[in-house]
């Protein structure tokens, strides 16, 4: 085979519930001397999915391919609630980056992994990346010899120091610890961080309003949307319909958000540490918007690689639940 033979190469995880009815490599489709096969691979304690797709005769036409099969292998995947891990350790399953480097050899490591090796003598040797990635080989991708790293991190804790207490039996406290409980099981750091905020969320009151006079302004306003002041040809049966749900629209604005309602149970708590160098306040409101931002749009958008983005979320993380400790020993204590 020439040099200039390109294959996609896809590697992911399925995670420790499932496992699927493969035993041997199968070929999925083949369109002349191109074809896609799969394989599992159970030798460590996590299911690999491996598949491999090609050859192709450049390396623009493997990656377009390669990016084509990966987003409908992930599609159907999802589609059938089998959970993919494409980025390894880094505490988030899903991403919109197609690969992660897991670490490996050397170019140098690579070319005399026969020294350490010697049954690899005159194999060709390759690291393996996680995700999606194109291979320029010199023979068949099944002739070829992938090279994983794989670190499973157990962290040793100490164990907890019980006080048996007398406990105020609330719901809500108990729905906030709950929330936190969650988060600190679930592998993906993205829910991770939006149940930890969503467990400050579950202590606030259902509805509470802003003060008398930002109230007084709100009923002014809405007494003046009336038919007699909107100028607009429309049937009046239309019309009234529209103001009506307007009007609904500016009553509400009476209503506290729930951002709001954090901010008022945070002051309360008079908590006076920093958090990620911050004050609680500003901390609290760079979560809250990176939440918001997640909630609205799927994604913590800013100018970080997925790496930087996933460590930088991790700090964040450390701190937020901390933040949620200390809100709720406060709210424990003093329930409000």
């Amino acid at each position: 085979m020439t040099p200039d033979m390109y294959y996609a190469r896809l590697v992911f995880f399925v995670t420790n519930d499932y496992d699927l009815d493969i035993e041997e490599e199968q070929c999925l489709f083949q369109t002349d001397s191109i074809v896609c096969k799969v394989k599992i691979d159970r030798r460590m304690e996590n299911v690999k999915v491996i598949f491999s797709y090609g050859a192709f005769s450049t390396e623009e036409i493997a990656k377009q391919e390669g990016e084509k099969l990966f987003y409908n292998v992930k599609k159907e995947f999802i589609r059938r609630g089998i959970p993919i891990n494409i980025s390894g350790g880094l505490r988030i399953l899903d991403t919109l980056q197609t690969s992660f480097d897991t670490g490996g050899l050397t170019k140098v490591g690579l070319a005399n992994i026969h020294l350490r090796i010697p049954e690899l003598v005159n194999t060709t040797v390759e690291n393996e990346t996680l995700g999606l990635r194109i291979y320029q080989l010199d023979k068949e991708i099944s002739e070829v010899k992938f090279i994983s790293q794989s670190i499973q991190l157990k962290v040793k804790v100490k164990f907890p120091d019980i006080k048996l207490e007398d406990f105020k039996d609330n719901e809500k406290l108990k729905i906030a610890y709950s929330l936190l409980n969650s988060s600190n099981a679930i592998n993906d750091i993205r829910a991770s961080f939006l149940l930890k905020v969503s467990s400050i969320e579950s202590l606030v009151p259902e509805d509470e309003y802003k003060d008398t006079n930002y109230c007084d302004v709100i009923n002014q306003i809405n007494k003046m949307i009336t038919m007699k002041n909107i100028k607009v040809e429309l049937p009046d049966n239309e019309l009234e319909g529209i103001i009506q749900k307007v009007k609904g629209s500016v009553g509400a604005l009476k209503k506290k958000s729930i951002g709001d309602k954090c901010r008022d149970l945070i002051q309360h708590c008079n908590i006076q540490k920093q958090y990620k160098n911050m004050d609680v306040f500003a901390f609290f409101n760079d979560c809250y918007k990176l939440r918001s931002e997640f909630v609205h749009t799927g994604t913590f958008r800013n100018e970080d690689d997925e790496t930087k983005k996933i460590r930088n979320m991790e700090i964040y993380l450390s701190e937020l639940n901390s933040l949620v400790l200390d809100i709720l020993d406060y709210y424990e204590k003093n329930i409000i």
